[in-house]
């Protein structure tokens, strides 16, 4: 499938990048590539700490705001298919493909999406964290909470709400927050429910790993979904990043970068005893945005 079938207009995304400082010394070295996808309501700066520790450890990374997000330009479609088909029109700095491609909820589906809809080499794998792979009730409850979300603009409320955040993060968090607009959140939620895409990253055809909130969390990605995937992908793992939040990367940016760099996710698992206390119904789903 090309980027045509996928949606009838791409946009072109604007593109932070961190790099390791040989490369200004030598640009054609040989390099890993990331690609990192930020979710809803959120942009490319809030990985500012996964990606600067990836391009300490030699990576390459890139970033784009997606559409309707931080700089990237607005369109009148906010349809999944439309964000695949925007990412798949980058391309890794001197390569042919991405060696990793890292999607936090929104992020997560569209990568999903995006692997599918390309022959095997876009990725070599796919890291998932906390994706929202089905959303399928509860619409209008999450339209009102995404639309609270986009008015709480102040750094100071944000870490009071979420204080293992660091600062930064905040405060990356409330611009990203004024940058999306009300119509934008909305459009996308209510142009794409209700979603599925399980059978979906079943079928891709690229190792893929999943990094789960906590269960005491309200995590995206429910146990339900890990251990059918589990089951019906070879390639696929999941685990639990204990006492982490739907933002997990702002909340243990640690073990997403361990994940990228091994493939696994240290200090997190996918046994139900790593975050003790009642979690939710295995096939419940919580809030999406980012």
């Amino acid at each position: 499938m090309n980027r045509s079938e996928l949606s009838p207009t791409t946009v072109r995304l604007p593109v932070l990048r961190w790099e390791p400082a040989h490369l200004q010394d030598h640009p054609r070295a040989p390099v890993r590539q990331a690609l990192l996808l930020h979710g809803l309501t959120s942009s490319a700066a809030c990985w500012w700490r996964v990606a600067d520790e990836l391009a300490c450890a030699g990576w390459s990374v890139s970033a784009p705001d997606l559409r309707g997000h931080g700089h990237a330009p607005r369109t009148r479609r906010y349809d999944i298919a439309g964000f695949a088909a925007d990412v798949l029109a980058l391309t890794p700095p001197g390569a042919a493909g991405w060696d990793l491609v890292v999607g936090h909820s929104l992020g997560g589906v569209v990568a999903t999406a995006a692997a599918a809809a390309t022959a095997p080499g876009w990725t070599e794998r796919l890291l998932l964290v906390d994706p929202v792979i089905t959303l399928d009730e509860g619409l209008d409850d999450l339209v009102r909470e995404t639309h609270a979300e986009l008015r709480v603009t102040d750094p100071g409320a944000l870490l009071r709400a979420n204080p293992g955040w660091h600062p930064e993060d905040a405060f990356l968090k409330a611009e990203a927050a004024r940058q999306t607009s009300p119509y934008v959140a909305e459009s996308f939620l209510r142009h794409n429910f209700p979603w599925s895409y399980e059978k979906t990253l079943a079928g891709t055809g690229c190792p893929v790993t999943v990094l789960a909130a906590d269960p005491r969390n309200d995590p995206a990605f429910t146990s339900g979904e890990g251990e059918r995937l589990r089951r019906v992908k070879r390639d696929f793992d999941w685990s639990v990043v204990a006492g982490a939040g739907h933002s997990v990367y702002r909340d243990n940016p640690a073990a997403v970068v361990a994940a990228a760099l091994t493939g696994s996710g240290p200090g997190a698992d996918s046994d139900s005893d790593s975050a003790p206390g009642p979690g939710p119904d295995p096939d419940s789903g919580p809030g999406l945005p980012g």
